[in-house]
């Protein structure tokens, strides 16, 4: 068995990510400047990207002056497919070559499981 870190998060995981953001929740953290990684679900599309100020972004960020970073799947079935194949590991930023990124406020295993069970993830 894979370590923890590096274990895909399965279909039964993104699903129930993907139930929660079609029910309306959003996985973003909301204090100023960079807020991590989120996801959202909005205009029929699902979307895992650089959070500013609460916000998901595609401009250009403060850090480094580099275009923000967002991915989007046009439907229910891309985006589990896509979640469900991430780890810890691979959703670490740490293909980056700025140290602050390195999980700093990713998305991780604990944190969806927080987020899906309706409690507190940004602890």
């Amino acid at each position: 068995m894979a370590p923890v870190k590096k274990r895909a998060y399965g279909a039964a995981l993104a699903e129930q990510v993907a139930e929660a953001l079609l029910a309306g929740r959003r996985l973003a953290a909301y204090h100023r400047d960079y807020c991590g990684l989120g996801l959202e679900y909005r205009g029929g599309t699902f979307f895992y990207g650089e959070v500013w100020d609460g916000q998901l972004q595609q401009q250009w960020n403060t850090i480094d002056n580099r275009p923000g970073f967002l991915l989007s799947f046009p439907d229910r079935a891309a985006f589990v497919a896509w979640l469900s194949a991430q780890s810890d590991t691979t959703l670490s930023r740490r293909e980056l070559a700025e140290s602050f990124y390195h999980d700093n406020q990713t998305i991780t295993r604990s944190r969806l499981q927080a987020f899906v069970a309706d409690q507190p993830w940004f602890l």
